[in-house]
């Protein structure tokens, strides 16, 4: 295996998912909450990561972490929808998973953030109807 640093080192200004706008460098990985192009958010170099997404049918989102020992790509990642109708119900379990278990503590906020970003979305596209 590769180290993080040494491949952080050679896709750091070179990926097919960089994005160059007004003088900043944003990237479109998967599992990059903040979408800067950093070594700290990276989605493809880090042994641990944390995603957020929103659900396939609209109506919450799916906390997305790495398995440590998988080999297998399609295999990798671990999906745990969270469904809620309160979304403090599911801002407790994003917590929980990576803050209360030790996995990202620094990402806790980002991933809050996130959660909060695209409940409110979904809620105000179903107001909207």
């Amino acid at each position: 295996n590769v180290s993080p640093a040494l491949q952080w080192s050679v896709i750091r200004k070179s990926s097919r998912f960089l994005l160059k706008r007004d003088g900043r460098t944003f990237t479109t990985e998967p599992n990059n909450l903040r979408n800067v192009n950093s070594f700290r958010y990276n989605g493809l170099v880090q042994e641990k990561t944390v995603g957020v997404e929103a659900t396939a049918d609209g109506k919450g989102v799916v906390l997305v972490t790495k398995n440590k020992h998988s080999n297998k790509p399609g295999t990798n990642l671990n999906r745990i929808p969270l469904k809620k109708n309160n979304s403090r119900r599911a801002f407790k379990t994003i917590m929980k998973r990576v803050k209360g278990e030790g996995y990202r503590k620094d990402l806790q906020s980002s991933a809050l953030r996130r959660a909060s970003t695209i409940l409110r979305s979904q809620k105000t596209a179903a107001a909207q109807k």
